[in-house]
């Protein structure tokens, strides 16, 4: 990478409705304000909980960050940046720190479906499990951005779905032998071994930090930190280039982080 590259770029960018704030860091400015974060993802069917922290706002743009806004946070370097994570934002607060003033924001993860009012549809002999799937995300406006089913189950009795969509979906998605996780906001159902080629490789030069680690999880895999890298996501498939591990493998989970002088990404890989 070249030195421009290096330049640490962070944006945020809030959507209440009617009003929308970009608040923008650079490593390079000389003003005070100041943004941390931590943003973990992983392919659990969970959304992650994410927190924001932004020193010494102005009282205009604090206004606009309420409790429902749309958030979404970009960041890397100066030629090279990207999203993050996108979601809602679940809790909002600001209080005197000193001289400073610091509004700490948390958000989830895309759209929590899991309060959604429970449906009851019944689907006729030979009904196939997309099919429901997507019948029960409409009735529960839940937006699915890819659906790719490795087994396309055939319910030959038929299928009520009676209860809580999302469940309803996540057993059927189960029965396909496929996941359902959020990727940067975004809703996915597809097997747990496809992915995203990110077309990249993390080797030295590109941000590894230290040597991968070898997993002692019920999963086989390795443990990496690099310098902060947006391509790094759920189910992205990387290269990895090391002295002692090299191939190519599927993102599992990880955190995205800056306390305010790490600016890095931890992540598992399989």
């Amino acid at each position: 990478m070249t030195q421009m590259q290096w330049m640490r770029e962070i944006y945020v960018h809030i959507n209440n409705g009617s009003e929308y704030a970009t608040i923008h860091e650079k490593n390079e400015a000389t003003g005070s304000l100041k943004i941390n974060f931590s943003i973990p993802f992983s392919d659990e069917p969970k959304p992650a909980e994410c927190e924001v922290v932004i020193y010494n706002l102005s009282r205009n743009s604090s206004n606009k960050i309420k409790k429902g806004a749309t958030i979404s946070v970009t960041a890397g370097y100066r030629g090279d940046k990207g999203l993050l994570s996108q979601g809602k934002i679940t809790k909002v607060a600001t209080v005197p720190s000193g001289v400073d003033k610091i509004t700490t924001i948390h958000f989830s993860e895309g759209i929590d479906y899991a309060d959604k009012k429970d449906i009851n549809i019944t689907f006729k002999k030979g009904t196939s499990a997309k099919s429901i799937i997507q019948r029960v995300a409409s009735k529960a406006s839940i937006k699915i951005y890819q659906i790719k089913l490795p087994t396309n189950k055939i319910y030959k009795s038929g299928y009520t779905a009676d209860g809580d969509a999302l469940s309803i979906i996540e057993e059927i998605v189960s029965d396909c032998k496929a996941a359902i996780y959020y990727r940067r906001g975004n809703l996915i159902i597809r097997s747990i071994k496809s992915g995203d080629d990110e077309r990249f490789t993390l080797n030295s030069s590109t941000g590894l930090i230290s040597s991968p680690e070898s997993l002692e999880n019920d999963y086989k895999g390795w443990g990496i930190q690099s310098l902060l890298q947006h391509r790094i996501a759920t189910a992205s498939i990387i290269t990895l280039k090391s002295k002692t591990v090299n191939g190519t493998f599927r993102v599992k989970n990880g955190t995205h982080s800056y306390d305010g002088s790490t600016f890095i990404t931890q992540c598992e890989v399989i």
